[in-house]
């Protein structure tokens, strides 16, 4: 039988979120920071600024002419995409996993959160968010926590399975009731255990139940609404995909039509084969060099 201290234990051991990381997403998200303080924060991070350049000189952004220092970077391709790039460094070996609780083979987890991530960016923008880059990272991080539920729901995936069957409650909801906890409120605990902004957190906590975001939240509503985008469209999805629905409350406040949704999935479909294509790019490189 799980414990919920051994689903606490399991959190508090995961690794800290590297202090680059963080120091990159608090100057991106203060509207007060500079170039030179964004760059500040990355510069003395050898490995993050050689990824960095490494992925911007790629084919995948096709930059006409060679990018030889970070603030050459955020110049070309802006602080919000190098925070996109840093965070998808960092969080590939954690979610590239497989989770065979949930059904997921290696790297479908790493798949769905970076759909995700991008559709939650896509949504932040037409809703006007100020920062789609806070988006991205609130939508990559939303499944954090099946990476430490995982043998735990693969222990009582039956008596979960019975629950979501005869009660017809979500996967999340049975995941609660049999494991005292579920992923969402899990990845929530992780995202405080990294010290990552609130506002991420509350993405995480609530990405299945933006109902329960009091006062209601426009970034949540929009890793929600990308989350369902990417279920819908079969992207990572694992035994528990088919369990949830789009919030219709949600939907109506976002003023979003499925016309929107539809464009937005293709979008997302075509954009995840391009950085899919980066990061294999990426670890072709690094076999081939030696150097990671």
């Amino acid at each position: 039988m799980t414990t919920i201290a051994e689903i606490v234990a399991q959190v508090k051991a995961l690794p800290a979120l590297p202090d680059t990381a963080l120091k990159l997403m608090k100057a991106v998200g203060d509207p007060r920071s500079s170039v030179d303080d964004i760059v500040e924060a990355v510069r003395y991070d050898q490995v993050v600024t050689a990824d960095v350049l490494r992925l911007c000189n790629s084919a995948y952004f096709g930059l006409s002419r060679k990018i030889t220092s970070l603030s050459d970077a955020m110049v070309c391709l802006g602080t919000s995409r190098v925070l996109q790039l840093v965070m998808s460094v960092h969080t590939n070996s954690l979610l590239a996993r497989p989770q065979e609780g949930y059904g997921l083979a290696p790297g479908l987890l790493w798949k769905h959160s970076v759909a995700v991530a991008l559709a939650s960016s896509a949504i932040s923008t037409i809703l006007k968010l100020p920062s789609a880059a806070m988006a991205f990272t609130a939508g990559l991080l939303h499944d954090i926590g099946k990476v430490v539920l995982s043998n735990h729901v693969s222990r009582e995936f039956e008596e979960i399975m019975r629950l979501v069957t005869e009660r017809k409650v979500s996967f999340g909801e049975a995941e609660q009731e049999i494991l005292g906890y579920s992923h969402a409120e899990v990845g929530a605990q992780i995202a405080e255990k990294w010290s990552l902004p609130e506002t991420i957190v509350r993405c995480i906590r609530f990405h299945h139940t933006p109902h329960d975001a009091h006062p209601a939240d426009p970034l949540v509503d929009a890793v929600h609404i990308g989350d369902c985008v990417c279920l819908l469209l079969g992207i990572g999805i694992g035994e528990d995909g088919l369990s949830y629905r789009a919030d219709g409350a949600v939907m109506e406040r976002c003023g979003l039509r499925e016309a929107d949704l539809e464009r937005i999935g293709l979008e997302v479909t075509m954009e995840l084969q391009r950085v899919q294509a980066l990061f294999a790019q990426g670890t072709t490189d690094a076999v081939g060099t030696g150097a990671r």
